[in-house]
């Protein structure tokens, strides 16, 4: 592995473990109010990204470039971790998805700096690192049509045949949380794909399992059950048609151990 390859995966390793599991709510509460929490934060992300980078190898742990390249890293990180929670406490920012995926954004441009001035390398390396076979390429590409086509608009194809089925039971219904039936629908598709994939059907068992005992009060209704046993049905014949054409795309043939 290249030494630029292998130390963005250091680095990367170490975020996610000190930005995560090793990092308390308490921390992640008090952060943006006191200075103690975000320099424990801090201590143990320093700690973790040498301890990743010397497993690795390729960086050098006396150097006082490397130090100084290292602490510069973490400084920043903190003050990412800073501006957020003072916009968030003041609702400049709101703890919303978007403002997770642009804080965890900006410190992957972060990390990929670091890894470049530490490696010494350049943004062509950097580009020359990540770059994918053209087969590659036509795979990721036929898998995400095939994931999108199925999960997304696999969900109106359903809509539309059920809807006349869904009107005459919305009354019967209890109150359920908004769309998310939709959500329900989304993560279903998506994880029969993958266990279609994965050449484990025993997993598209458990998936239907898991759904039919969270549903099981309702089937008390007739009609509702159709309904559902419809749509459910629906939905799995189209991730496992969508599951068989991806198994061809990745293994050149359809086979399920």
């Amino acid at each position: 592995m290249q030494p630029l390859a292998a130390t963005v995966l250091a680095l990367l390793l170490a975020h996610l473990i000190a930005d995560f599991p090793l990092q308390p709510d308490w921390i992640i509460r008090k952060k943006g109010r006191s200075l103690l929490p975000l320099l424990l934060h801090g201590a143990v992300h320093y700690a973790l990204v040498w301890i990743c980078l010397i497993f690795c190898g390729p960086v050098y742990f006396l150097s006082i470039r490397n130090q100084i390249i290292i602490a510069a890293c973490i400084f920043i990180h903190l003050l990412i971790d800073r501006l957020k929670c003072s916009l968030i406490a003041r609702r400049a920012l709101p703890d919303s998805t978007i403002s997770f995926l642009a804080d965890q954004a900006l410190h992957l441009v972060v990390l990929l700096i670091t890894a470049i001035l530490v490696t010494r390398s350049d943004i062509p390396v950097l580009v020359g690192a990540m770059r994918i076979s053209a087969a590659a390429r036509f795979q990721i590409l036929e898998t995400a049509i095939i994931y999108t086509g199925i999960v997304f608009a696999g969900g109106y194809l359903i809509r539309y045949l059920t809807r006349g089925m869904a009107q005459d039971i919305a009354e019967e219904v209890p109150a359920q949380l908004s769309n998310a039936g939709l959500y329900i629908g989304w993560i279903e598709r998506a994880l029969v794909i993958t266990a279609m994939a994965m050449q484990s059907p025993a997993l598209v068992g458990l998936i239907l399992t898991g759904k039919s005992i969270a549903r099981f009060p309702e089937f008390k209704e007739a009609r509702f059950a159709e309904y559902y046993l419809i749509g459910t049905l629906l939905s799995f014949l189209l991730s496992v048609l969508g599951g068989v054409v991806l198994l061809y795309v990745l293994y050149g043939a359809v086979s399920l151990k």
